[in-house]
Order: structure tokens, then sequence, then C-alpha cells
């Protein structure tokens, strides 16, 4: 995860502790846990609403055979 290995992450969060105290830190955690919940939330309704792939490529071919029908004609 990001190069950082488990020893880094230890003292990172000794120091997040010292730095910020148990209860700050608490409340830190559970507001980024929101906030990471929240945008995983948002992602996935923006994954649904995006058109597929197969969709995507229907409407490709139908605008082709479209403007094919209005050269010919």
């Amino acid at each position: 995860m990001f190069g950082i290995g488990p020893e880094e992450l230890v003292v990172i969060g000794l120091l997040a502790l010292v730095v910020f105290g148990p209860q700050k830190l608490q409340s830190m955690a559970r507001d980024l846990g929101r906030f990471v919940r929240g945008s995983r939330h948002a992602v996935e309704e923006f994954k649904s609403e995006v058109l597929t792939e197969g969709e995507v490529d229907e409407i490709r071919r139908t605008t082709k055979e479209v403007k094919r029908q209005f050269k010919s004609g």
C-alpha cells in the first residue's frame, strides 16, 4: 500500500495518537470511515447511471445506420 510497510504504519499511528489524542483520533477515524463509505456509494451510483459498453456500441451502430440511410436517400 503506497510503499508503506507495517512498521511505518505503526509509527504513523502512534504519532497521530500523540499529536491528536485518543478522543480526536477516534472522531477523525469515524469521519474518515463515513467519507470512504459515502465515496464508495457515489462511485457505485455513478457506475449504475453510466451507459454500459454494449449500449454505447448499439447507439454507434444505430447512428451509422441512420447516416447511411440519409446518404443513400
